[in-house]
């Protein structure tokens, strides 16, 4: 860090009270510097960490390579200016590499938190829209920039602008590490220093001699220094990680927020229009673009977020927290529908099995109630494996150690081998994290037919009292039924 602040320091009093070749010189320099410090961070690099590295070092080779031109062309050469084109091409794909940089290193945070990356995006393309809008387009108008500078000013200016709002958004919001904020701050100085400094080189040019005061670029080695300062960090990788995002709720203050994120390209131009009387329509209409493309995507982002919380809610309401086999509630509404369909001659019939462990309070008290709770997913899951996939069967937690099977179906084809396969989940004994414990339980078969009176109560006792028979049947030692 130390170094990096002498570099940028040195660098800006080389480049205050040296002439035009020293200046060029000083940003030249600087830019291989960093290519270079990325190249050390580099090594012995992989995954993510690796690419976006290969992507800043060629990031900021271009943007050395863009210098050593004009330091070649300007500098020695004596030219009034670089040649624009091949250079605003060089520039702007350096500034694509780094933007694809930045996009690969928090798309791991992005998947925690869309909707905060996206307020973030939205809110930062915004200000550089008002920004263009109020002051970068009018003062290059007044400067002669040609259409192709304006363009490319516009496009480094909203582009950088948004995915400085989405570090600095994702970096608050705690979906990367607190200690990568150091880093991450390094960056958006970069960022923002970088997109001032080529604002004002375009908006300040000379329009006969083509060249722009000295000081307009004197926030290069500041940029420079600050991206140095990121890159070296000790906590740049854990940019890379995943932190712990706080739940980005849809405040009053967000909502405000967002709307004027999408006003205020718009009102700005219409209040330039009516005081000066012209304004950047075209530019600004691409930008509201943007802002309105983002603001559409967040509340698509909301909708799918709302129906999720949906299912959920549904899903823990339907089913039980410690097994996640369904819930009484869930198998008595699937047995009543099964019922309906037997009555009506839309099913051959139904079979329900109660299912009650033996012992289940011995096993709690040796071997602990966490060994216990992990014995009823075991068990839960080995009945799961016990009716038919993809069929109108269910297996069910009814509370305590109890379980309930419900298996449609001929009862005269179903019960004995739904009855097998429910007594050979119990042959083998559970593989507990401290223990291998064997298990049986009592197991109680009801059925019902079409043209039988039936009703749901009707049918959970007659299983409950045929599984208590079970219990007592192996208790006293008889064969079971």
């Amino acid at each position: 860090m130390a170094c990096a602040i002498a570099f940028g320091l040195t660098g800006v009093v080389l480049y205050a009270t040296g002439g035009e070749l020293v200046r060029g010189a000083t940003i030249t320099a600087s830019s291989l510097v960093v290519a270079g410090v990325v190249v050390l961070r580099m090594v012995g690099t992989a995954g993510i960490a690796r690419r976006v590295y290969l992507l800043l070092f060629s990031g900021f080779a271009l943007l050395a390579t863009a210098n050593i031109v004009w330091f070649a062309v300007v500098g020695i050469g004596g030219a009034a200016h670089s040649p624009q084109p091949a250079n605003q091409l060089i520039i702007g794909t350096a500034y694509l590499c780094l933007l694809g940089a930045a996009f690969i290193a928090i798309v791991p945070t992005v998947r925690t938190d869309v909707g905060g990356v996206l307020d973030a995006a939205t809110l930062g393309i915004a200000v550089a829209a008002a920004l263009w809008i109020a002051v970068l387009a009018p003062a290059l108008e007044r400067a002669g920039a040609s259409t192709g500078d304006q363009i490319y000013v516009f496009a480094i200016t909203v582009l950088m602008s948004g995915a400085a709002g989405i570090v600095v958004g994702v970096s608050i919001n705690g979906a990367i590490p607190p200690t990568a904020r150091p880093a991450l701050t390094g960056f958006v100085a970069a960022i923002v220093v970088a997109v001032t400094t080529n604002s004002l080189s375009v908006m300040y040019v000379d329009p006969v001699t083509g060249l722009a005061p000295w000081w307009v670029g004197i926030g290069w080695p500041f940029a420079y220094a600050a991206a140095w300062a990121a890159i070296a960090h000790p906590a740049g990788p854990d940019t890379f990680t995943v932190g712990s995002p706080r739940p980005v709720r849809l405040t009053r203050g967000r909502i405000v927020a967002l709307g004027l994120a999408l006003v205020s390209t718009p009102l700005i131009a219409v209040l330039r229009a009516l005081t000066v009387g012209s304004a950047d329509w075209f530019t600004g209409a691409i930008a509201h673009l943007a802002v309105i493309l983002l603001v559409l995507a967040r509340v698509s982002q909301l909708a799918t977020a709302h129906r999720s919380a949906e299912a959920r809610l549904q899903h823990l309401a339907d089913h039980d927290a410690l097994t996640d086999l369904p819930n009484r509630r869930s198998v008595e509404r699937h047995l009543e529908s099964l019922l309906a369909r037997v009555s009506a001659g839309r099913a051959e019939g139904a079979v329900v099995v109660f299912i009650d462990l033996n012992g289940f309070k011995a096993i709690n008290d040796t071997y602990g109630h966490t060994a216990g709770d992990e014995l009823l997913a075991a068990v839960g899951t080995r009945l799961c494996g016990t009716v038919r996939a993809g069929a109108s069967d269910m297996v069910g937690r009814f509370g305590g150690d109890e379980f309930v099977a419900v298996v449609e179906g001929d009862p005269a084809a179903a019960v004995e081998p739904a009855a097998m396969r429910i007594l050979d989940a119990f042959d083998r004994p559970f593989a507990l994290t401290d223990a291998v414990v064997p298990v049986a339980a009592g197991v109680g078969f009801a059925t019902v037919s079409p043209g039988e009176d039936a009703t749901l109560d009707s049918l959970l006792t007659r299983a409950d009292r045929a599984m208590y028979t079970d219990k007592r049947q192996q208790a006293s030692g008889a064969a079971r039924d």
